[in-house]
């Protein structure tokens, strides 16, 4: 399988995720797929938008369209009620959609549709005519991030009722719903009768790949003066070594200089607790848990932990660290090309 599969395993997911995405912050998307095996058009999904409070449903469509006669075959089937999702479209296919009453949203959030009193009509910079946009993948979000760091580092989270699963990942109910739903789209796991992942090779793939992006700058904390030996910081139960000192642990073949301790503990508890100075060029990186109380962080996610953030140093020496633990703990086949 190669890379571009694994955040585009299913297309239509992709497209449609980003078109909702990318829309403005007061209108709301929400979507279930339900396709239908006769080839009927706007039978992939039902897409619901809400804006100011009201709800509109609409039965959609989801392809890539570069021609004119790709529009075309919709005409006899569109309705006020229907919706085309589809890539970014040039200046004269959009027309082309307006005239012929054809609702569209496009990957880069540009729509024109008129439906029971909601009319839209969005549109997105440079677009000119015969200009196609290169296809940009999903990118995750910090609860999708979340969700499956606690997929992959504790296996039976999969088969937990889905508030256990929020708690455990420290996220909303509803985002463990949404990130399923993506998940069983994007073929990356089965929620039927016994939940199972499909392709954990392709989700350790998204969350290493994202982790420097995504979740990293989203982790807060405090940096402080390091001491000379990182052995000589107090720890508790819970808390948990990223990066190089993790890397040290798990290999003695590394001598730790920037240190990322993740805890569960309130920040000023810890730091009455460490004796350390604030120093915003500090070499240790005191990190509140992105995780639930109730996650199991094993070895496997020391692994995981300390392979995305040496990557996101963008350091060779760290990268060939990296590699030795992905070798003897992770396996996969590759790690990603964080650093280009």
């Amino acid at each position: 399988m190669n890379h571009e599969r694994y955040l585009c395993v299913n297309e239509h997911a992709t497209l449609l995720m980003l078109a909702l995405d990318n829309l403005p912050s007061h209108i709301q998307g929400e979507y279930s797929f339900d396709p239908k095996p006769d080839g009927e058009h706007y039978t992939d999904a039902e897409v619901t938008l809400t804006v100011h409070g009201q709800r509109y449903l609409f039965s959609t469509e989801i392809k890539r369209i570069h021609r004119k006669e790709s529009l075309s075959a919709l005409l006899g089937a569109a309705r006020s009620d229907t919706l085309l999702v589809c890539n970014r479209l040039t200046t004269h296919l959009a027309d082309f959609c307006t005239e012929n009453a054809i609702n569209f949203i496009d990957e880069a959030g540009n729509a024109r549709l008129s439906y029971d009193g909601l009319n839209l009509w969005i549109e997105g910079k440079n677009l000119t005519e015969n200009h196609l946009a290169i296809p940009q993948p999903a990118k995750p979000g910090l609860g999708f991030m979340k969700l499956l760091f606690a997929l992959l580092v504790q296996e039976d989270v999969l088969h937990l009722p889905f508030r256990t699963i929020a708690e455990m990942a420290n996220i909303s109910l509803g985002m463990v719903s949404k990130g399923f739903k993506y998940l069983e789209a994007e073929k990356l796991v089965s929620l039927g009768r016994t939940r199972r992942i499909l392709d954990k090779e392709a989700l350790y793939q998204i969350w290493i790949e994202h982790y420097r992006t995504v979740l990293r700058p989203k982790l807060g904390g405090l940096k402080l003066v390091a001491p000379d030996d990182w052995r000589d910081i107090p720890l508790t139960s819970k808390d948990c070594w990223g990066g190089e000192v993790a890397a040290d642990e798990l290999t003695r073949y590394l001598q730790p200089y920037e240190l990322q301790l993740f805890t569960l503990e309130p920040l000023q508890k810890k730091l009455a607790l460490i004796k350390a100075k604030p120093d915003a060029s500090g070499r240790l990186w005191l990190v509140p848990a992105f995780w639930g109380k109730a996650l199991d962080i094993n070895i496997n996610a020391k692994a995981l932990l300390a392979v995305a953030e040496l990557l996101a140093s963008r350091d060779s020496r760290n990268k060939e660290v990296a590699e030795r633990i992905n070798e003897q703990y992770l396996q996969l086949k590759t790690l990603p090309e964080t650093w280009v």
